[in-house]
Protein backbone atom coordinates (compact mmCIF):
# COMPACT_ATOMS: atom_id res chain seq x y z
CA UNK A 1 0.00 0.00 0.00
CA UNK A 2 1.32 3.50 -0.85
CA UNK A 3 1.79 6.09 2.21
CA UNK A 4 -0.50 8.93 2.06
CA UNK A 5 0.41 11.66 0.27
CA UNK A 6 0.89 13.80 3.72
CA UNK A 7 2.62 11.68 5.05
CA UNK A 8 5.06 12.25 2.00
CA UNK A 9 5.08 15.49 2.84
CA UNK A 10 5.87 15.02 6.48
CA UNK A 11 8.81 13.00 5.34
CA UNK A 12 10.31 15.93 3.37
CA UNK A 13 9.67 18.54 6.23
CA UNK A 14 11.77 15.99 8.36
CA UNK A 15 14.79 15.83 5.80
CA UNK A 16 14.43 19.64 5.45
CA UNK A 17 15.16 20.19 9.53
CA UNK A 18 11.85 21.50 10.09
CA UNK A 19 9.44 20.14 13.06
CA UNK A 20 6.28 20.90 10.90
CA UNK A 21 3.97 18.15 11.37
CA UNK A 22 0.89 17.39 9.33
CA UNK A 23 -2.53 15.79 10.13
CA UNK A 24 -3.56 12.54 9.22
CA UNK A 25 -5.93 13.68 6.55
CA UNK A 26 -5.27 15.15 3.62
CA UNK A 27 -8.54 17.22 3.91
CA UNK A 28 -7.54 18.75 7.24
CA UNK A 29 -4.48 20.70 5.90
CA UNK A 30 -3.83 24.34 7.12
CA UNK A 31 -3.76 27.17 5.14
CA UNK A 32 -0.52 27.36 6.31
CA UNK A 33 0.64 24.13 5.92
CA UNK A 34 -0.54 24.47 2.59
CA UNK A 35 1.48 27.27 1.90
CA UNK A 36 4.72 25.55 3.34
CA UNK A 37 4.00 22.10 0.91
CA UNK A 38 3.92 24.67 -2.01
CA UNK A 39 7.75 24.82 -1.62
CA UNK A 40 8.64 21.60 -0.41
CA UNK A 41 9.86 18.76 -2.95
CA UNK A 42 7.08 16.19 -3.42
CA UNK A 43 8.37 14.10 -6.35
CA UNK A 44 9.69 14.60 -9.79
CA UNK A 45 9.52 15.44 -13.50
CA UNK A 46 11.28 13.96 -16.06
CA UNK A 47 11.74 15.55 -19.73
CA UNK A 48 12.95 12.99 -22.32
CA UNK A 49 12.68 12.14 -25.77
CA UNK A 50 11.79 9.15 -27.61
CA UNK A 51 14.57 7.58 -30.93
CA UNK A 52 11.33 7.87 -32.99
CA UNK A 53 9.80 10.48 -32.26
CA UNK A 54 11.45 13.92 -31.79
CA UNK A 55 8.98 15.07 -29.41
CA UNK A 56 9.17 16.15 -25.56
CA UNK A 57 7.50 13.46 -23.06
CA UNK A 58 6.69 14.01 -19.50
CA UNK A 59 7.05 11.43 -16.68
CA UNK A 60 6.41 11.96 -13.16
CA UNK A 61 7.08 10.33 -9.99
CA UNK A 62 7.07 10.10 -6.06
CA UNK A 63 9.78 10.40 -3.46
CA UNK A 64 9.02 7.13 -2.07
CA UNK A 65 9.57 5.77 -5.30
CA UNK A 66 11.31 7.87 -7.56
CA UNK A 67 12.95 5.77 -10.17
CA UNK A 68 9.77 4.68 -11.12
CA UNK A 69 8.03 6.96 -13.11
CA UNK A 70 4.41 7.50 -15.10
CA UNK A 71 3.57 9.00 -18.08
CA UNK A 72 1.54 11.96 -17.81
CA UNK A 73 -1.82 11.53 -19.42
CA UNK A 74 -3.01 13.17 -22.52
CA UNK A 75 -1.48 16.11 -24.10
CA UNK A 76 -0.22 17.68 -21.08
CA UNK A 77 2.65 14.90 -21.21
CA UNK A 78 3.24 15.26 -24.92
CA UNK A 79 5.25 18.60 -26.10
CA UNK A 80 4.84 18.32 -30.07
CA UNK A 81 7.35 21.33 -31.39
CA UNK A 82 6.23 23.05 -34.35
CA UNK A 83 8.62 25.76 -35.16
CA UNK A 84 11.93 25.10 -37.04
CA UNK A 85 12.69 21.46 -37.67
CA UNK A 86 9.57 20.29 -36.13
CA UNK A 87 11.59 17.53 -34.02
CA UNK A 88 12.66 18.61 -30.28
CA UNK A 89 15.91 15.96 -29.06
CA UNK A 90 17.76 16.27 -25.46
CA UNK A 91 14.82 18.22 -23.58
CA UNK A 92 16.17 19.89 -20.53
CA UNK A 93 13.84 21.08 -17.82
CA UNK A 94 14.47 23.25 -15.03
CA UNK A 95 12.86 25.57 -12.24
CA UNK A 96 13.96 28.69 -12.80
CA UNK A 97 14.47 30.38 -8.98
CA UNK A 98 14.33 34.36 -10.59
CA UNK A 99 10.57 34.33 -11.92
CA UNK A 100 9.75 30.81 -10.23
CA UNK A 101 8.58 29.11 -14.00
CA UNK A 102 9.19 26.09 -15.32
CA UNK A 103 11.51 25.59 -18.53
CA UNK A 104 12.50 23.18 -20.82
CA UNK A 105 15.00 23.23 -23.17
CA UNK A 106 15.55 20.74 -26.58
CA UNK A 107 17.57 20.56 -29.40
CA UNK A 108 15.96 21.53 -32.46
CA UNK A 109 16.29 18.33 -34.67
CA UNK A 110 14.13 16.02 -36.65
CA UNK A 111 16.75 13.76 -38.20
CA UNK A 112 14.20 11.70 -39.91
CA UNK A 113 14.11 14.63 -41.92
CA UNK A 114 17.28 15.24 -42.26
CA UNK A 115 20.59 12.77 -42.04
CA UNK A 116 23.54 13.19 -39.35
CA UNK A 117 26.65 14.89 -41.77
CA UNK A 118 23.95 17.57 -42.74
CA UNK A 119 22.86 18.04 -39.34
CA UNK A 120 26.23 18.34 -37.83
CA UNK A 121 27.22 20.76 -40.82
CA UNK A 122 24.30 22.54 -41.87
CA UNK A 123 21.44 21.64 -38.20
CA UNK A 124 19.98 24.26 -36.55
CA UNK A 125 21.56 27.21 -34.71
CA UNK A 126 18.11 27.47 -32.37
CA UNK A 127 16.96 25.86 -29.36
CA UNK A 128 12.95 25.43 -28.45
CA UNK A 129 12.15 26.83 -25.31
CA UNK A 130 8.52 25.53 -23.60
CA UNK A 131 7.60 27.56 -19.59
CA UNK A 132 4.91 26.55 -17.30
CA UNK A 133 3.70 28.44 -14.37
CA UNK A 134 3.18 25.24 -12.79
CA UNK A 135 4.88 22.68 -14.58
CA UNK A 136 1.77 20.82 -16.03
CA UNK A 137 0.52 23.51 -18.50
CA UNK A 138 2.83 24.41 -21.09
CA UNK A 139 3.14 27.12 -23.31
CA UNK A 140 3.40 26.80 -27.45
CA UNK A 141 7.10 26.46 -27.64
CA UNK A 142 9.64 29.66 -29.16
CA UNK A 143 12.74 29.38 -30.80
CA UNK A 144 15.36 31.49 -29.73
CA UNK A 145 19.19 31.28 -32.14
CA UNK A 146 22.42 30.63 -29.76
CA UNK A 147 25.18 30.73 -32.64
CA UNK A 148 26.20 32.44 -35.18
CA UNK A 149 26.54 31.26 -38.63
CA UNK A 150 29.86 29.38 -38.07
CA UNK A 151 28.25 26.87 -35.87
CA UNK A 152 26.93 23.62 -37.68
CA UNK A 153 24.32 23.28 -35.03
CA UNK A 154 23.15 23.36 -31.47
CA UNK A 155 22.53 20.44 -29.55
CA UNK A 156 21.76 19.20 -25.84
CA UNK A 157 21.10 22.98 -24.07
CA UNK A 158 20.84 22.89 -20.30
CA UNK A 159 20.89 25.36 -17.58
CA UNK A 160 23.01 25.98 -14.38
CA UNK A 161 22.42 29.39 -12.20
CA UNK A 162 25.78 31.06 -11.84
CA UNK A 163 25.36 32.75 -8.35
CA UNK A 164 28.72 34.80 -9.06
CA UNK A 165 26.91 36.63 -12.30
CA UNK A 166 23.13 36.34 -10.94
CA UNK A 167 22.11 34.51 -13.85
CA UNK A 168 21.56 31.61 -15.58
CA UNK A 169 24.41 30.20 -17.83
CA UNK A 170 23.11 27.97 -20.54
CA UNK A 171 25.29 25.38 -22.05
CA UNK A 172 25.04 23.48 -25.41
CA UNK A 173 27.60 21.61 -27.87
CA UNK A 174 28.56 23.23 -30.95
CA UNK A 175 31.34 22.67 -33.73
CA UNK A 176 32.19 25.54 -35.71
CA UNK A 177 33.95 26.58 -39.18
CA UNK A 178 35.98 29.03 -40.00
CA UNK A 179 34.46 32.23 -41.00
CA UNK A 180 35.72 31.87 -44.69
CA UNK A 181 34.08 28.55 -44.81
CA UNK A 182 30.32 29.96 -45.20
CA UNK A 183 29.34 27.05 -46.91
CA UNK A 184 30.76 24.25 -44.08
CA UNK A 185 32.39 22.01 -46.34
CA UNK A 186 35.84 22.09 -44.70
CA UNK A 187 37.03 20.89 -41.58
CA UNK A 188 35.27 21.72 -38.43
CA UNK A 189 36.16 22.50 -34.79
CA UNK A 190 34.56 20.82 -32.12
CA UNK A 191 32.33 19.77 -31.20
CA UNK A 192 32.85 21.65 -27.53
CA UNK A 193 30.18 23.26 -25.26
CA UNK A 194 29.41 26.96 -24.89
CA UNK A 195 27.48 29.25 -23.04
CA UNK A 196 25.80 32.38 -22.63
CA UNK A 197 23.85 33.52 -19.72
CA UNK A 198 20.20 34.52 -19.28
CA UNK A 199 17.06 35.23 -16.69
CA UNK A 200 14.57 35.12 -18.44
CA UNK A 201 15.06 32.59 -21.50
CA UNK A 202 14.16 35.47 -23.94
CA UNK A 203 17.58 37.98 -23.71
CA UNK A 204 20.62 35.99 -24.17
CA UNK A 205 24.84 37.51 -23.33
CA UNK A 206 27.14 36.31 -26.62
CA UNK A 207 28.10 33.28 -26.71
CA UNK A 208 31.65 31.94 -25.09
CA UNK A 209 33.20 28.45 -25.13
CA UNK A 210 33.03 26.82 -21.63
CA UNK A 211 36.96 26.35 -21.57
CA UNK A 212 37.65 24.34 -19.02
CA UNK A 213 35.83 21.95 -19.77
CA UNK A 214 37.23 19.88 -22.96
CA UNK A 215 40.59 18.62 -21.48
CA UNK A 216 41.81 18.38 -25.00
CA UNK A 217 38.82 16.23 -25.77
CA UNK A 218 35.86 16.71 -28.03
CA UNK A 219 32.46 17.09 -25.88
CA UNK A 220 29.05 17.54 -25.45
CA UNK A 221 26.12 16.71 -23.09
CA UNK A 222 26.74 18.50 -20.04
CA UNK A 223 25.06 18.54 -16.86
CA UNK A 224 26.19 19.83 -13.71
CA UNK A 225 25.32 19.34 -9.89
CA UNK A 226 25.60 22.40 -7.64
CA UNK A 227 25.91 20.71 -3.93
CA UNK A 228 26.50 24.32 -2.78
CA UNK A 229 28.97 27.09 -1.55
CA UNK A 230 30.76 26.91 -4.76
CA UNK A 231 31.10 22.47 -4.80
CA UNK A 232 29.87 21.66 -7.58
CA UNK A 233 30.27 18.51 -10.05
CA UNK A 234 29.94 17.88 -13.83
CA UNK A 235 29.45 15.37 -16.17
CA UNK A 236 29.32 15.12 -19.73
CA UNK A 237 29.96 12.85 -22.86
CA UNK A 238 33.55 12.82 -24.27
CA UNK A 239 33.15 11.53 -27.99
CA UNK A 240 36.48 11.50 -28.51
CA UNK A 241 37.55 8.14 -29.26
CA UNK A 242 34.43 6.27 -27.62
CA UNK A 243 35.07 7.36 -24.07
CA UNK A 244 31.67 8.14 -23.42
CA UNK A 245 30.48 9.90 -19.99
CA UNK A 246 32.86 11.27 -17.46
CA UNK A 247 32.89 13.52 -14.70
CA UNK A 248 34.84 16.52 -12.91
CA UNK A 249 34.70 17.95 -9.39
CA UNK A 250 35.28 21.76 -8.63
CA UNK A 251 35.27 23.83 -5.22
CA UNK A 252 35.51 27.52 -6.75
CA UNK A 253 31.98 27.34 -8.66
CA UNK A 254 31.05 27.28 -12.42
CA UNK A 255 34.13 28.67 -13.57
CA UNK A 256 36.91 27.62 -11.64
CA UNK A 257 39.06 24.85 -11.80
CA UNK A 258 37.63 21.69 -12.50
CA UNK A 259 39.34 18.28 -11.37
CA UNK A 260 38.88 14.92 -13.16
CA UNK A 261 37.09 12.22 -11.39
CA UNK A 262 36.74 9.62 -14.08
CA UNK A 263 34.07 7.41 -15.59
CA UNK A 264 31.20 7.01 -13.31
CA UNK A 265 30.05 3.93 -15.53
CA UNK A 266 32.19 1.62 -17.73
CA UNK A 267 29.49 1.68 -20.63
CA UNK A 268 30.17 4.27 -23.44
CA UNK A 269 26.50 5.98 -23.46
CA UNK A 270 25.56 9.61 -23.36
CA UNK A 271 23.00 12.19 -22.24
CA UNK A 272 23.99 11.80 -18.91
CA UNK A 273 21.00 13.58 -16.10
CA UNK A 274 21.43 13.54 -12.96
CA UNK A 275 18.49 13.29 -9.91
CA UNK A 276 18.92 13.92 -6.46
CA UNK A 277 16.81 11.94 -3.81
CA UNK A 278 14.52 13.46 -1.78
CA UNK A 279 14.02 11.53 0.70
CA UNK A 280 17.82 11.11 1.35
CA UNK A 281 19.08 13.91 -0.32
CA UNK A 282 22.64 12.07 0.11
CA UNK A 283 21.64 9.82 -2.58
CA UNK A 284 21.91 10.54 -6.45
CA UNK A 285 20.47 8.75 -9.17
CA UNK A 286 22.72 9.06 -12.63
CA UNK A 287 20.95 8.58 -15.72
CA UNK A 288 22.79 7.18 -19.07
CA UNK A 289 21.76 6.88 -22.59
CA UNK A 290 22.55 3.52 -24.03
CA UNK A 291 21.27 5.29 -27.23
CA UNK A 292 22.38 2.11 -29.33
CA UNK A 293 19.54 0.07 -27.36
CA UNK A 294 16.86 0.62 -24.83
CA UNK A 295 17.77 4.05 -23.50
CA UNK A 296 18.10 5.40 -20.44
CA UNK A 297 19.50 2.78 -17.15
CA UNK A 298 20.30 4.51 -14.01
CA UNK A 299 23.10 4.36 -11.66
CA UNK A 300 22.83 4.94 -7.77
CA UNK A 301 25.37 6.60 -5.10
CA UNK A 302 25.91 8.35 -1.79
CA UNK A 303 29.30 8.81 -2.26
CA UNK A 304 29.53 11.41 -5.81
CA UNK A 305 33.42 11.41 -6.05
CA UNK A 306 33.74 7.33 -5.48
CA UNK A 307 33.16 5.46 -8.47
CA UNK A 308 32.03 3.32 -10.63
CA UNK A 309 28.17 3.18 -9.40
CA UNK A 310 25.96 0.44 -8.84
CA UNK A 311 23.14 -0.22 -10.95
CA UNK A 312 19.86 1.56 -9.64
CA UNK A 313 17.56 -1.16 -7.38
CA UNK A 314 15.07 -1.10 -8.53
CA UNK A 315 15.64 -0.12 -12.28
CA UNK A 316 14.55 2.90 -14.06
CA UNK A 317 10.94 2.51 -15.61
CA UNK A 318 10.13 2.71 -18.22
CA UNK A 319 12.22 1.51 -20.61
CA UNK A 320 12.41 3.45 -23.58
CA UNK A 321 13.09 7.30 -22.39
CA UNK A 322 15.97 9.07 -24.20
CA UNK A 323 18.65 11.70 -23.48
CA UNK A 324 17.00 14.49 -21.09
CA UNK A 325 16.67 15.96 -17.61
CA UNK A 326 14.47 15.86 -14.12
CA UNK A 327 13.65 17.96 -11.57
CA UNK A 328 12.20 17.60 -8.58
CA UNK A 329 8.03 19.14 -7.76
CA UNK A 330 6.01 20.27 -5.14
CA UNK A 331 3.16 18.59 -4.19
CA UNK A 332 0.75 20.70 -5.45
CA UNK A 333 2.35 19.94 -9.32
CA UNK A 334 3.05 16.41 -8.40
CA UNK A 335 -1.05 16.00 -7.69
CA UNK A 336 -2.10 17.99 -10.63
CA UNK A 337 0.49 15.89 -12.79
CA UNK A 338 -1.48 12.60 -11.08
CA UNK A 339 -4.80 13.77 -11.96
CA UNK A 340 -4.22 15.32 -15.55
Amino acid sequence: MRPSFSSLVTAAIAVAGTTLALPASDSTLTAVQRAADADIPAGFLSATFLGDVPHVFLHYSRADAPVTFSAVSGSKGELVPTLGTGGARDPYIFHNQVNGKYYILATDLDIGKTNWGDAQSHGSRSIHVWESDDGINWSAERLVELMDTTAGYVWAPSATWDPAANAYAVFWASQTYESSDPDHTGPATGPFVYYSYTTDLVNFSSPQRWESINFGNKVIDQEVADLGNGNMVRWYSDVTGGTGVVMDKTSEGLFGTWERIGKPVDVVWEGPAIQRDILNPAKFYLWEDNYGGPGYSCFQTEDLYTIPYPACDPALTPTGMRHGAVVQIPATTLSGLESA
